[in-house]
């Protein structure tokens, strides 16, 4: 019998701390996810060292440099990896029974999502200067990681990357399920696991998609939404981190003695590759007290929850309590990004945290069109 998994979080640190409600949560919402062969290996899931927070639904280096006309159609690449619709393909409510591991089945509807097209030009007056200069290539073992492009600002991040192996890439795994749940995993064959850091010090909670009409077997091409627990300050730096296991990660949880797992654990080295100098995208707020307080760019936004709401403490630290989220346009168009009653998640991730409740869009939105941000059953007039 190998070591349970509550050993080997112990074993390798701190898990990330989830309410109960919160959990359960979770579980209800992605009971897809729950068999083995699905679950990340995360064997270095380590708590943020500035605050706790809660999930809401991871060498060699060479630079290239690259003429800037070249360049141009990566940063293009990148705004429609993350933001465009070529290759994601919108989907509507999925209703499914599926197997809750106690002889039955469990009622399970995935919300609809919509991807929409990205302008390259406008993307890049929006963004463009926040916008990674230089791809960096990192091999690891028989694989090779590319973070094609980044952009981050103060509460989130995106990395369009590619991953590759001759042969079949072994370490990652996703596919169209894991696109609509919780995002594509680190395998029990992978020796290594990577994540984004700021500082060293806030660890980035990400949900990996997997662009399923340009990745082959041996090259997976994936858009990375990240969202900071703790908003980053100004002059953070940003790091690509990669734990390199001294085996696969299979060998540790097959492993009896926990005297020697911690062997094998440290055994683990750790590479830092700093990522980009490039700044963060601008953000901007509505302040109204007591009675509100957001910050918003045009790549995610942060909702305080705790203000303006009627929420108790308690409800304003756990993402359920969101029941609706909209960005209401001067032009009369809206972006729904979250709504319950519809089934709507027209988000790339989401993450609760102690400073509230913090989404990565699925799209570029443009600030100065903004008429007013609708939470709940409560309006917030842009200020402008």
């Amino acid at each position: 019998m190998g070591i349970s998994e509550k050993n080997v979080k112990d074993i390798l640190g701190s898990e990330i701390q989830i309410s109960e409600i919160v959990d359960q949560r979770l579980q209800e919402t992605y009971l897809l996810l729950e068999n083995t062969e699905n679950k990340p290996a995360g064997l270095k899931r380590r708590k943020n060292r500035r605050k706790n927070f809660y999930a809401a639904a991871a060498v060699v280096i060479v630079c290239i440099g690259i003429p800037s006309v070249v360049y141009a159609s990566v940063k293009s690449g990148f705004f429609e990896g993350m933001f465009g619709n070529d290759t994601k393909k919108s989907t509507d409510v999925i209703h499914a029974e599926i197997d809750n591991g106690k002889g039955g089945t469990t009622a399970v509807d995935i919300p609809s999502k919509e991807y929409v097209p990205v302008d390259p030009e406008k993307a890049e007056n929006m963004i463009g200067q926040w916008v990674m200069d230089e791809p960096v290539v990192t091999k690891i073992g028989g694989h090779t990681l590319t973070v094609q492009s980044f952009a981050c600002d103060k509460h989130a991040a995106f990395m369009y990357f590619t991953l590759e192996r001759e042969g079949g890439v072994t370490a990652l795994a996703g596919n169209m399920d894991t696109n609509l749940t919780k995002g594509a995993y680190f395998t029990e064959d992978a020796d290594f696991y990577f994540r984004v850091e700021a500082s060293g010090e806030i660890t980035g909670a990400d949900n990996i998609y997997v662009d399923m009409e340009k990745s082959t077997g041996d090259k997976l091409y994936c858009s990375s939404y990240i969202l900071w627990p703790e908003g980053l300050k100004e002059g953070d730096s940003i790091e690509l981190v990669i734990d390199k296991y001294p085996g696969a990660a299979r060998e540790l949880y097959a492993m009896t003695d926990e005297e020697k797992a911690q062997e094998w654990q440290e055994q683990i080295k750790t590479e830092r590759i700093p990522l980009t100098s490039k700044g963060q995208i601008p953000v901007q707020c509505i302040d109204l007290g007591n009675d509100g307080f957001i910050e918003y760019s045009p790549v995610s936004i942060c909702v305080d929850m705790s203000k303006g709401l009627g929420l108790s403490e308690e409800e304003a630290g756990d993402p359920y309590y969101m029941k609706h989220l909209e960005i209401k346009y001067k032009d009369g168009s809206s972006y729904v990004i979250h709504d319950d009653i519809e089934n709507i998640n027209n988000s790339g991730y989401v993450l609760g945290t102690d400073e509230g409740y913090k989404t990565a869009f699925n799209r570029l939105v443009d600030t100065n069109q903004i008429a007013e941000i609708i939470v709940n059953d409560v309006s917030f007039p842009a200020q402008q």
